[in-house]
């Protein structure tokens, strides 16, 4: 499985809200009571399964809905994306909005209420609604908000949220000015950065802090544990000792001095705020009301009513558009360890990645929800198949032999027998006609084939024999006959656009560099592991060329995955890497490829210098060029057009 970051930016940045009163005289607390009375409990329901995958959702959500009330009000227009020419850079192209994240999520919950309830609720109500079950599911308050928000229907420049939201280096003068402005109460303002209780704050934040708080110090140790924390830019400290947790600890760290920015820490010593941060410390359930109040307040500020602004719309099929302001496909993800988001957790095999120091860049916002759920996790059902779905397994090929020796996989043809589950549930769900749309216009991709050669073909000592008796060009010929088979069936089954990545150089990863020492090229690279990838990726190639001419309204599209990672260790110091042959994270072996990444194994102090995580797969920082080359690459790195041009294909009808 593919480590990802679990991102949390703090949450200093949701400070200034445009707030006119305690409330809008459009809002209600019975607004769905008889149009959406289930919206609450599927709203609920969402989150928990967001929650689930990902227990950092809440911080997440929270400083979303934030944002969102801070620049125009609480109208979801932080959910909406740039126009597609650029002409007009939306708010959430703002360097004050960095590390947002779980846009996408929205738009999860959103697609779950349209099924039920199609076109009455409000991304803006569905926002906040999300922002309010993440504190409770944290173990905070419940809180009862009234509804009945619009969306804006075009979002406001950057600039405005360049303006309009604070510095992370705000003091206590400031924030009580803009939240008198607003209405708010010393009490509710002190409550309502509580909410730094949630996640934690990027060294990136802490700059100036190094400067103003260091030489008044009260608590040196924790200044100590900072200062350490922020050796490196891209590290961070937890906002309190509990990050996971809505509770009041953080008025405890921030009397002790364990205060993390600027507003932490002067808020026990400002006269006007000292109180109350004494008042939350000692009773969870004063800070709990006075938190509620402010929340109620802040999420009912400037908002659209009646007949002011619109109601996004969602209905997953064509032409749809989501709380993002665009139309996204389904996506449907077939392959290895490569994608794999988790199904080998859920069988007995030997081929698993969850536990540490793996998984700690897990949680980045690609796909709908963080990432395009399991196949074999039970929250994988109901409304939430509509956006896609991920079959792909570690350890799992092309041919149904490969993998054997890690017990429990499921290779390809198994992973299109599960596709057919999910498509009779989605058929069932919405109807034939409607499913066939949905098909067709799903970007389908495939990640395979390393393993067929890896952990078969390849399989140390016990391929021997298969080796001999066996020629090269016969066993990828196998590879490519039975690819055929399973591709056709996936179009038989209503796929039309499907992304294929070609095998990549794998004679260069740290565990094939490490058992071939004496078998290498100039480049260091194991020279056969890579002239067998070479022979199926020409193989492939002219199978997808033929395949688009004989299979009717056909878009397959050939990965190069081969071009671009050879591209990015030949050249790896022009990345930005230090280090294109060892893993990061290893214990064995010149390279550290003879034994995987485990809870024994060393890393490496940077391992975004690093191409490889492990000895087989590689890090977050490669897998984002070899992603951003596939959205906008050209011809020489996906052909005949990129993920990006692809996707704004016209839908078929």
């Amino acid at each position: 499985m593919r480590n990802m970051d679990l991102k949390m930016v703090v949450v200093i940045l949701l400070l200034a809200f445009s707030f006119h009163g305690e409330g809008s005289s459009g809002l209600s607390f019975n607004f769905y009571d008889e149009s959406c009375p289930q919206l609450e409990d599927m709203v609920r329901a969402g989150v928990r399964s967001l929650f689930l995958a990902d227990p950092t959702t809440p911080a997440a959500l929270l400083r979303l809905m934030f944002h969102d009330c801070q620049v125009q009000g609480c109208d979801a227009s932080i959910l909406l994306d740039p126009d597609a020419e650029r002409t007009h850079y939306a708010e959430m192209t703002s360097s004050k909005n960095f590390g947002i994240r779980n846009r996408n999520s929205i738009s999860f919950i959103k697609s779950t209420v349209e099924a039920v309830c199609p076109g009455l609720v409000s991304c803006a109500d569905i926002l906040v609604l999300s922002a309010r079950e993440a504190v409770a599911l944290s173990g905070g308050p419940g809180i009862s908000v009234p509804l009945g928000r619009r969306d804006s229907s075009y979002p406001p420049d950057f600039r405005l949220a360049d303006t309009l939201i604070p510095p992370a280096d705000i003091g206590a003068d400031g924030v009580l000015q803009l939240f008198s402005e607003k209405g708010m109460t010393v009490e509710e303002t002190v409550a309502i950065l509580g909410a730094h209780t949630l996640g934690i704050t990027h060294c990136l934040n802490l700059e100036s802090r190094q400067a103003n708080i260091l030489k008044n110090a009260t608590n040196p140790a924790f200044e100590n544990i900072v200062k350490m924390s922020c050796r490196l830019p891209l590290g961070f400290v937890q906002n309190d000792l509990t990050p996971l947790i809505f509770d009041n600890h953080y008025f405890v760290n921030s009397m002790s001095g364990g205060g993390v920015l600027r507003i932490d820490a002067e808020m026990p010593l400002d006269s006007r705020t000292r109180p109350f941060v004494h008042k939350f410390a000692d009773e969870e359930e004063a800070f709990f009301r006075a938190f509620s109040s402010a929340f109620v307040k802040l999420s009912s500020s400037n908002v659209l009513t009646g007949n002011e602004g619109v109601i996004r719309r969602n209905l997953v099929l064509v032409g749809s558009r989501l709380c993002l302001g665009k139309y996204i496909p389904a996506n449907f993800v077939f392959g290895d360890s490569l994608v794999d988001a988790g199904n080998n957790n859920y069988i007995l095999s030997l081929s698993k990645a969850n536990f540490a120091p793996n998984g700690i860049d897990f949680g980045q916002e690609i796909g709908l929800i963080g990432f395009t759920p399991p196949y074999l996790a039970p929250t994988t059902t109901g409304a939430a198949i509509l956006q896609g779905v991920n079959y792909a397994s570690g350890g799992g090929g092309i041919l149904n032999y490969t993998g054997k020796y890690f017990c429990g996989r499921i290779n390809l043809d198994a992973q299109m027998d599960n596709f057919a589950n999910t498509r009779q549930e989605i058929i069932s769900r919405i109807g034939e006609a409607e499913a066939k749309k949905l098909f067709e216009n799903a970007v389908f991709s495939i990640t395979i084939g390393s393993n067929d050669f890896i952990n078969n073909y390849l399989t140390p000592y016990v391929s021997k024999l298969e080796q001999k008796l066996v020629p090269p060009e016969s066993f990828v010929g196998a590879m490519i006959s039975r690819f055929r088979i399973q591709l056709t069936r996936l179009y038989d089954m209503g796929a039309r656009k499907i992304i294929v990545a070609n095998v990549g150089p794998i004679g260069c990863i740290p565990f094939q560099r490490d058992i071939n020492p004496s078998a290498a090229a100039g480049d260091g690279c194991a020279v056969f592991p890579n002239q067998l990838a070479q022979l199926f990726n020409a193989q492939l190639r002219a199978l997808l060329t033929q395949l688009r001419a004989d299979l009717y309204q056909s878009n397959f599209i050939y990965a190069d995955v081969y071009h671009i990672v050879h591209d990015i260790i030949q050249n790896y110091s022009s990345y930005g890497f230090n280090n294109a042959n060892s893993a990061c994270c290893g214990i064995a072996g010149r390279f550290d490829g003879l034994i995987p990444c485990g809870p024994t194994s060393k890393v490496c102090e940077d391992r975004s210098t690093y191409v490889f995580w492990d000895p087989f797969h590689p890090t977050d920082a490669a897998n984002s060029i070899i992603a951003m080359r596939l959205v906008d690459g050209d011809s020489a790195d996906i052909w005949p057009i990129n993920i990006r041009q692809l996707m704004r294909s016209k839908p078929l009808d």
